[in-house]
């Protein structure tokens, strides 16, 4: 199925952009015949009602890190942006708390989000997934200094922070390095 801007995949329903030459999903091209769509939408239907492999230790371990980071990391956005509505509605006006706590709640939802995310690329152990997650480290562990630094000094002390902050962020970096170290010394091990 052809349109303005693109194709429509036959098998999975989505859209490519003309000059695809395969689905970018399920690697259909866009000139496949009926027997080949069907061929293919059987075999992945066959591949989700597979049993799901259990993890070995390369991707155990940050799964669960990341997964755990995930729901801890959401609820507590929005528990955050709940005591944000608190602070409006309860008459502060100091801008600055108020874009700190929003600030601290819409990052924490966006790194669980994309810590569920990674998580579960982790799962088929993909390595984007390991770098996006040493990243998410990283990035998250300097934006919360960063930002109880810059917005509030005197709230929290800032060894606290710094601390509080490596332990939460550099736990999940950690995870991710050492699942990537595992899994390209197994992939070593396997290909000898």
């Amino acid at each position: 199925m052809t349109f303005a801007d693109g194709w429509i995949c036959k098998t999975c329903w989505k859209s490519n952009r003309p000059q695809d030459p395969v689905c970018y999903r399920c690697k259909t091209p866009p000139d496949a015949d009926e027997a080949e769509v069907e061929a293919r939408r059987a075999a992945a239907i066959a591949l989700t009602e597979q049993p799901e492999a259990v993890p070995d230790i390369v991707v155990a371990l940050p799964v669960v890190i990341f997964r755990g980071y995930s729901r801890v990391w959401l609820r507590g956005g929005l528990g955050v942006m709940g005591l944000l509505i608190l602070l409006v509605f309860g008459g502060v006006t100091d801008v600055d708390y108020l874009l700190l706590t929003g600030g601290l709640g819409a990052g924490l939802i966006v790194f669980g989000i994309l810590a569920g995310e990674v998580s579960d690329a982790m799962r088929n152990r993909e390595v984007w997934a390991f770098l996006v997650g040493i990243g998410l480290s990283v990035v998250g562990a300097i934006g919360s200094i960063l930002t109880f630094s810059v917005f509030a000094p005197d709230l929290v002390n800032p060894t606290g922070i710094r601390v509080g902050s490596i332990v939460v962020f550099g736990g999940a970096g950690v995870a991710a390095i050492a699942g990537l170290a595992l899994m390209f010394k197994r992939r070593e091990r396997t290909a000898t």
